[in-house]
């Protein structure tokens, strides 16, 4: 029975992990494939839809010259009125002289004087162009309508003058042909066409004298502009800026839909003559396309609509062979799973064994999984990790009992010195009331010292800090050596708030009162200076004297040993004494906790003195990160 439940218990996870792989690898599959198909199609349908853009552009744009080219030719046409007009024969010189007695008689059949010449003028105007419909001119004076269709002049006088108020041609949209209000049967069938309206004006005055109008029928303007859509899946429309229809194309084959005055209005307010919009309304989703053709007698606009289901239709065409593809894929994925998961999940089986007999407490377990597959890496490198975390644990066990006698033997060392620097508070107080100044200025120097070297929580400090714990040890030396000792301090004020570490300053002064200054002989002058060089940038800091110098072999010697690498430095060089041992441990120190790249520059004085400059890096400042704890 025991044997049974434990056979139970491992086909749980082994199942569970086959699942788990095999959603894994049908993940790694399907969401590559899916991603790459949505990446596919939305780049082909960006570079169909960029295409698109760019290349309509460029046709309506050629529309656009088609299309003024066409009614500036029909507007040159009806100029002719004002052909010859001094001419007693030109149709202007009839409309300014009168037709000569009456034109209308009692009886309409009468002949009228001068109508043949006037049918033959109008005649000249509707033949120049094939697909004028008819010319209808109307007099002003006679009240007259003259209409010429085909080979015929039809004449009719109006019941009630016509109020005449357009101040220059214009277009009148598109509208079945009509008779202009007469009651004649002209035989004309009914027939789509749009009109020029041209006034005729007395020269030099703003008397009108007539209006000529020509009807246009729409088979060249629709010729015109039949390569630039599709008219299987396009509409076109010309349409003018009141929303008045002049040509209608659309991709159901009919001519008499319009586009809705809301694309109208997004059209006639985007503030550009040509572009594009995506549009959706009216049943419509895709992209409007429109150019603006303006003369003075016009103001068009080319407007056309390609659905996205017409523009991307490559772009599903892709979609769609990636799914058939994406499928194949994923059958073969589906086998590959199901045998990678039973060859894999047997050796994981034995070695969750082991990560369980770990996770009881037991380190020290012995990992069998021997293979040449990833599995058997995996375990020796699980081993080798147990190893490693077993020595670390006892590594940082060890650490941790140093670091709390370090600072157990911290904290006592801190004892005598807080007592030290309390008691000399105190004496500096009696001193300063007894009016003993100068004592009390020695004391305030030295407690000013311990309190620096008492902080320990500071590595690094800025300069000005290390400066006046400088300057705290300089009051007592030239108290001791009185008019012996100058010092002079070349500091620049940019350098101050550069961070050095922590007594940097000191070690250099004290060589320099072990081995540089002579209290028996002339004034010893000492400089403290510090500089910061922009290219590159760095701090130079160090101190300079006229003392009694050094020899040149030694000072090789010296630089020498400073240039070699830390760890090169051995335990010879650690036993000398003088000053290249303090100078060395300074340079340590900088490199240690500030930075590696930090050097020292030994030379002579002109004086035949000694200078040492510590060169440290300047790191570029980072932006301060605010600390959002705070506001709670």
């Amino acid at each position: 029975m025991s044997h049974g439940g434990t056979r139970m218990k491992l086909r749980k996870p082994f199942h569970t992990i086959r699942q788990k792989l095999t959603l894994l690898l049908l993940a790694a599959t399907i969401l590559p494939i899916l991603f790459s198909m949505i990446i596919t199609y939305q780049a082909t349908t960006r570079s169909l839809t960029e295409d698109a853009i760019a290349s309509n552009t460029r046709l309506l744009s050629l529309g656009k010259t088609n299309v003024a080219n066409y009614m500036n030719n029909i507007n040159q046409k009806s100029l002719a009125v004002y052909n010859s007009m001094n001419t007693p024969r030109s149709l202007y010189y009839i409309l300014e002289h009168g037709m000569e007695d009456e034109v209308f008689p009692n009886d309409l059949t009468d002949v009228i004087r001068n109508r043949n010449l006037l049918k033959d003028h109008l005649y000249n105007i509707y033949q120049s162009v094939s697909e004028f419909h008819k010319v209808r001119l109307y007099v002003v004076k006679q009240n007259a309508t003259y209409l010429l269709w085909k080979d015929d002049l039809k004449v009719g006088q109006h019941a009630e003058a016509i109020e005449l108020t357009a101040p220059k041609a214009y277009i009148e949209p598109s509208h079945p042909s009509h008779n202009y209000g007469l009651e004649l049967n002209t035989g004309a069938p009914e027939e789509i066409v749009f009109t020029l309206h041209r006034p005729i004006f007395k020269a030099p005055s703003d008397e009108q004298l007539a209006e000529l109008s020509i009807d246009v029928r729409l088979n060249v303007l629709k010729e015109l502009n039949r390569q630039l859509y599709d008219a299987e899946h396009e509409s076109f429309y010309i349409a003018d800026t009141s929303s008045g229809l002049i040509l209608s194309e659309q991709s159901d084959g009919s001519s008499s839909g319009a586009p809705g005055d809301e694309l109208m209005q997004a059209v006639l307010t985007s503030g550009s003559d040509s572009g594009y919009m995506d549009w959706q309304e009216d049943g419509f989703d895709g992209i409007v396309f429109y150019e603006r053709v303006k003369t003075s007698f016009m103001d068009w606009y080319l407007i056309k609509q390609t659905p996205y289901k017409h523009l991307y239709t490559s772009a599903d065409r892709i979609a769609r062979l990636n799914m058939v593809v994406g499928a194949a894929f994923l059958a073969v994925v589906v086998i590959a799973t199901l045998i990678i998961s039973i060859r894999i999940t047997k050796p994981l089986l034995r070695l969750i064994g082991y990560v369980n007999k770990i996770e009881t407490g037991n380190l020290n377990v012995s990992i069998d999984v021997e293979s040449n597959d990833e599995i058997g890496l995996l375990a020796k490198r699980f081993r080798s990790m147990m190893a490693r975390i077993n020595h670390l644990i006892m590594t940082e066990y060890r650490l941790e009992i140093v670091s709390k006698t370090n600072e157990l033997k911290a904290l006592q060392a801190q004892i005598n010195p807080h007592f030290l620097y309390n008691a000399l508070q105190s004496i500096g107080t009696v001193s300063l009331q007894n009016g003993d100044f100068k004592a009390y200025s020695l004391i305030a120097s030295l407690g000013r010292m311990m309190r620096y070297q008492m902080n320990t929580s500071d590595g690094c400090v800025e300069l000005s800090r290390e400066l006046d714990y400088a300057s705290a040890y300089l009051d007592l030396q030239k108290q001791r050596f009185d008019t012996a000792l100058d010092v002079e301090w070349r500091i620049e004020e940019e350098s101050k708030s550069i961070l050095v570490p922590k007594m940097l300053l000191q070690p250099l002064l004290e060589n320099f009162f072990k081995h540089g200054f002579n209290p028996s002989g002339a004034p010893t002058r000492l400089i403290v200076f510090s500089q910061v060089e922009e290219e590159p940038a760095r701090l130079v800091l160090g101190v300079s004297d006229n003392g009694t110098g050094i020899t040149e072999d030694r000072l090789e010697e010296l630089q020498q040993l400073l240039d070699q690498p830390l760890t090169s430095i051995g335990d010879e060089a650690a036993s000398e004494e003088g000053r290249g041992i303090g100078l060395r441990n300074v340079l340590a120190r900088v490199r240690l906790q500030h930075s590696p790249d930090a050097s020292m520059q030994l030379a002579r004085t002109e004086e035949g003195g000694f200078r040492v400059s510590v060169i440290i890096p300047i790191e570029p400042k980072e932006e301060a990160i605010p600390d959002e704890s705070l506001d709670h």
